[in-house]
């Protein structure tokens, strides 16, 4: 039997004989060990147990659940994704799209982690009719998970809980044991994130907007008014984002530096309507007029043509693909992680803007939002459209550039370096 030295909430948990118990609290608060501790203990207690472990992608199952069960108890999980016990117990570790094969399972008790992923109750209906295995003389059904609005978990265990409903909530600040940097960073997440603030430390299960703004309004025009030296040797990178839809506007931008740490803007223009061909020429035009070490395209749709015809013509060209995995496990998508890396800068103060309003409103409107276990993601160009904004354009061709900048000053790639050193590199979304 594991023994946990746990904090009154995560006790008033584990000691739980209801039919259901749940954890729903912020991050940092030791959910998903509690629940792993809480089904180990039973399927030690009561032979021939059948325990299942659910999470909703294979790839969190994977990278996470797996990861911290092993870790946790030191054992090994077999080739079936199953650890099996010497009295005859198994603990079954599957994701949402296996589940339907598991309907003839008679089960003793289930976890579902992360279950506000799920976006309606029907997996814990489900598993909820499996639980009628006799080895035992109780069945559980456990749910962890970050309040969600008022979604379905709070239906059941919040609002009008039945009486084999048991839950516990708490909030980050509930674990004293947490780095005290870590804390910091969360009390200023308070006004640089309060969406994600609330949600996800405060435990609110108020409607949140999924989203918050990415970049402040000091700090861009703050970085119009930066004053940097602009002597020496320089490089320049030029962003290109291709127009996808008719009134998108293709964007040239370049900036140059004469160090490793100063960039600025030195030229953005842009147009419509224009061909394939026509914006190659443009863009060749420029590379000879700025002396352009490096061209940087949105291949995704017709800029794939542009990249190509590019290359023929052995201009130095990087390909962009946004939906590509990130250098850094932090970040949704490349995207995503581009944009972060491009707020840094202007956190830093390493890069000088334009005085253009129209950038301004752009960079203004990037989103960002998170995911259950922790990924930061810029909202879409498409969810944006639907919540009324226009495609930002200049501030993805600047993005563009920023992002890879660093491979025309032949020293070594930062990159990841840099994004790593966010707050949410620690894994505390437990």
């Amino acid at each position: 039997m594991l023994k946990l030295e746990a904090l009154s909430f995560q006790q008033h948990f584990l000691q739980s004989s209801k039919r259901y118990p749940a954890i729903v609290s912020g991050i940092g608060t030791g959910k998903t060990l509690c629940m792993l501790v809480k089904i180990f203990n039973f399927c030690e207690e009561y032979p021939n147990t059948l325990a299942l472990i659910v999470r909703k992608e294979f790839v969190d199952l994977r990278d996470s659940t797996l990861k911290d069960f092993t870790n946790y108890f030191q054992v090994k999980i077999d080739s079936n994704k199953e650890y099996h016990f010497s009295n005859g117990s198994v603990i079954m570790f599957r994701h949402g799209d296996e589940l339907n094969v598991l309907k003839n399972l008679n089960l003793t008790i289930f976890g579902i982690e992360q279950a506000e992923e799920f976006e309606t109750e029907e997996t814990f209906t489900m598993l909820r009719d499996r639980l009628r295995r006799d080895n035992s003389p109780i069945r559980q059904g456990i749910v962890i998970a970050n309040a969600r609005g008022h979604n379905w978990i709070w239906k059941l265990w919040i609002d009008h809980p039945q009486e084999e409903f048991d839950v516990v909530t708490a909030t980050t600040f509930e674990n004293p044991h947490l780095p005290q940097d870590f804390v910091a960073d969360l009390k200023r997440m308070k006004i640089e994130s309060p969406n994600h603030y609330a949600q996800y430390v405060m435990n609110s299960f108020e409607q949140q907007e999924s989203d918050d703004a990415l970049f402040t309004t000091e700090e861009v025009y703050a970085s119009a008014k930066l004053d940097f030296i602009t002597e020496g040797a320089r490089k320049r990178v030029m962003g290109v984002d291709i127009a996808r839809f008719g009134e998108d506007e293709t964007v040239f931008s370049i900036i140059e530096s004469c160090n490793v740490n100063q960039w600025y803007q030195v030229f953005q223009d842009s147009w419509k309507g224009k061909s394939t061909m026509e914006t190659v020429g443009k863009i060749v035009d420029l590379v000879r007029t700025w002396n352009i070490d490096q061209v940087v395209v949105d291949d995704v749709g017709v800029g794939g043509g542009v990249t190509d015809r590019l290359g023929e013509l052995k201009i130095n060209v990087v390909p962009f693909l946004g939906g590509e995995k990130p250098l850094n496990p932090l970040y949704t998508n490349k995207r995503s992680e581009a944009f972060f890396m491009l707020k840094e800068l202007f956190t830093r103060r390493e890069l000088k803007i334009l005085p253009d309003n129209i950038l301004f409103g752009q960079l203004f409107s990037i989103r960002y939002e998170f995911q259950s276990n922790g990924r930061k993601g810029i909202v879409s160009k498409d969810k944006m459209r639907k919540d009324g904004f226009s495609s930002p354009d200049r501030a993805d061709a600047l993005c563009l550039a920023c992002y890879h900048k660093d491979s025309t000053l032949n020293t070594e790639d930062t990159r990841v370096t840099h994004l790593t050193s966010n707050y949410l590199e620690q894994e505390v979304y437990a």
